[in-house]
């Protein structure tokens, strides 16, 4: 059976900054919708676009004892049909039982759906069910590494529960593929003209450009999907804050191809203010669901096909900051400072008296526009907020007009990679990189180059002094590793004609210092390898189980370990943590040990998991294996820790067939291997200095 093609269902999720709160306050952000809005009418909003993942089609049948029941597949999963009576198999963390020749019946729980799958058909299992343990619809993902072929489908928590009470029933699943092709929307954007267009940072951050793909002036998501267009590139704003607060929130794609459509103009940044200070009326238009809730409620349902929009008043940032303010006074009973509350002068608010009607989740990097004598303009970008059109809490957009210049410097000038994270590396070990350098402009270019702040940076920009019109070039950036502890530093640009903007980039990369003793604890016998330690916290002994421990640290921080090693073959070892856990999505969890290899990022895990074998394979050649131990920005939970133990490096023998002549032969070729490290990018529920509400399963 061949396996269906994936898709990614991104979920733009939010977060905001107040300062001064107790820590039991329990806050839930925002995930911006339409709400209390109208279908727009078709063709109004021609620079509307949406941010797509086009697949083929997968429909989903569950029959049992001739009830028909509503189902979903699973991403990564494969097609096929089955029949036989069903098995109570319970979360599926171990080989099911008596599974021979039927359908298992699993609950959603702290299992990789993947397991539960692979223990199903391990115990003889031709299908699976699995049931969520939450009210709602659950879309899961199996993973690129599944390796089932039985078919499987996800039902809800209700039709579970009637599926329990009927064991033994008769049930037929089909999971099929079909060569429609559909969309599945993300994100909203505004088209600006050519090859580019407008969004939020947060909806395309860990992005994989070659995978998205942009429906400019896109009305129903049902149909259309065959005109969504390929990405080139995405441009987030350097500056742009997740971990403190949804700052500079704004991002630029630019398409492969030209598109012949209608652009939005943007609003300067006088007339952003007056209108603001006017309280003007303003429209926002999205597919994103359509459900409200309150400050700490949640979630959010009812999501169109068909474009919606909602009309809304604009305040001045200051009253947005009053209202913020006196609405967690009201709701949690603190003081709470208007300066607390994260809004900054990126950022605008629109709102309406008594609430009920706002943009959230689905709606996120859609345009937020204003009617003036120049026609509609867009004047923000939607962002986050907290609960959903909730009265007292304005929802929160980034002001356009702020970065028109940063527009200008990427879309007509010469771009560059915004921000790049060179990774960890260990002491005195070179790091080097490549960034991506594009003439926009319509001249020849001839660049310098300089580092400003960190002089562990150097550049070697020997092939990119000159840049004609539409030419690319890489730059060459190295880092010396050989102080200890997090780096950081700006590549700025110089054209030799006034006329040609560059933009700028920010680098950082850190360094970790050797961990003699974690050499003696792990491997003392084997010189193959070498450790490093480091981060905010550097890992321990735990000489109870001759292992290592992550360092002790707080929000927003990261304990980290390293061994390096020359050669092909594996590295085993077993590694547990006990962490805070984002049961509603478990792939993008809140605090986790995370696994590197050569600065890609392999897999994590989260929860309390139990010491569990696992293994490296790697070609021959210098390598790198990291393991990280990272604090989202609120809550903890378990030990906050992980740990490492049994590390073996096994050699992969290499045989060399005897020469016919003694003539010498050349060493097997060694690489270091540089480049960005491919951090997971998580867009987490969180709320800094606040506790998270935390969902029970």
């Amino acid at each position: 059976m061949d396996h269906l093609i994936k898709y990614a269902i991104f979920t733009a999720t939010l977060l905001m900054s107040i300062e001064s709160v107790a820590k039991s306050t329990e806050i839930s952000p925002i995930k911006p919708k339409i709400v209390g809005g109208e279908v727009a009418t078709e063709g109004d909003w021609p620079w509307m676009s949406a941010l797509v993942y086009t697949f083929n089609e997968v429909s989903t049948s569950l029959i049992v004892d001739n009830t028909s029941y509503d189902s979903l597949a699973f991403n990564g999963g494969v097609a096929g049909s089955a029949t036989g009576i069903t098995v109570d198999c319970g979360i599926g963390d171990t080989q099911c039982s008596d599974a021979t020749d039927k359908i298992c019946l699993i609950e959603r729980g702290d299992i990789d759906f993947s397991v539960k799958v692979e223990n199903c058909q391990a115990g003889g299992g031709v299908g699976a069910i699995i049931y969520n343990n939450i009210d709602g619809i659950l879309n899961g993902t199996l993973g690129d590494d599944f390796t089932g072929t039985i078919p499987v489908v996800a039902v809800t928590q209700a039709d579970g529960v009637i599926l329990k009470d009927a064991l033994g029933a008769t049930a037929n699943l089909t999971v099929a593929q079909s060569s429609a092709l559909a969309q599945s929307s993300t994100c909203g954007a505004s088209f600006l003209g050519g090859k580019w267009l407008l969004t939020a940072s947060h909806c395309v951050e860990g992005v994989d450009a070659s995978q998205l793909k942009v429906n400019v002036g896109e009305y129903d998501l049902s149909n259309g999907a065959e005109n969504a267009q390929a990405v080139q590139r995405i441009y987030m704003h350097g500056d742009y804050q997740l971990d403190i607060e949804l700052d500079n929130d704004i991002a630029l794609i630019e398409l492969v191809a030209s598109v012949n459509n209608e652009a939005v103009t943007l609003l300067d940044l006088e007339q952003t203010s007056q209108l603001a200070i006017e309280n003007s009326a303003v429209t926002v238009a999205g597919w994103g669901g359509r459900e409200g809730y309150d400050a700490g409620g949640g979630p959010t349902s009812n999501f169109p096909n068909v474009l919606h929009q909602v009309d809304l008043q604009l305040m001045t940032n200051g009253e947005c900051k009053n209202t913020l303010a006196q609405s967690f006074t009201d709701l949690y009973e603190g003081v709470f400072s208007p300066e607390g509350v994260g809004i900054t002068d990126a950022m605008i608010c629109a709102t309406i008296a008594g609430g009920g009607k706002g943009s959230c989740q689905g709606d996120s990097g859609g345009p937020l526009m204003v009617n003036t004598n120049q026609g509609w303009q867009q004047i923000g970008i939607v962002s986050w907020g907290i609960g959903c059109a909730a009265d007292g809490f304005p929802g929160v957009y980034t002001r356009s007009a702020l970065f028109t210049d940063w527009i200008n410097e990427i879309t007509q000038g010469i771009a560059i990679d915004q921000s790049t994270e060179l990774g960890i590396q260990a002491q005195n070990n070179a790091l080097s990189s490549q960034l991506l350098l594009v003439n926009n402009s319509s001249l020849t270019a001839g660049l310098t180059f300089a580092i400003e702040g960190d002089a562990n940076f150097t550049i070697d920009d020997s092939t990119c002094n000159t840049l004609a019109a539409g030419e690319t070039c890489q730059l060459n950036v190295s880092y010396d590793a050989a102080q200890v502890g997090k780096h950081n530093a700006n590549i700025i640009i110089t054209s030799d004609n006034n006329d040609i903007p560059t933009s700028s980039s920010r680098v950082s990369a850190q360094t970790i210092a050797l961990a003699s003793e974690i050499n003696t604890q792990l491997s003392s016998t084997d010189e193959a390898l070498t450790w490093y330690s480091g981060g905010d916290s550097a890992w321990q002994l735990d000489n109870t189980e001759a292992a290592i421990v992550s360092g002790t640290i707080g929000d927003n921080q990261e304990s980290s370990v390293m061994v390096t090693l020359t050669g092909e073959g594996e590295l085993s070892f077993e590694w547990s943590v006990s962490s805070e856990e984002n049961t509603e999505d478990p792939d993008s969890p809140y605090d986790a040990l995370y696994l590197y290899l050569d600065g890609a990022l392999i897999k994590f895990i989260a929860g309390d998991v139990a010491y569990t074998s696992d293994k490296v394979e790697f070609t021959a050649g210098e390598h790198r294996i990291t393991w990280v131990y990272r604090k989202d920005a609120a809550a903890l939970e378990g030990d906050d820790n992980g740990h490492i133990r049994n590390v073996v490096f096994t050699s992969t023998a290499v045989t060399t067939p005897t020469p016919a002549a003694p003539t010498p032969t050349n060493p097997n070729a060694r690489s270091s291997s540089g480049g960005s490290m491919a951090w997971l990018s998580l867009m987490l529920l969180v709320l800094v200095n606040m506790r998270r509400k935390q969902y029970q399963h």
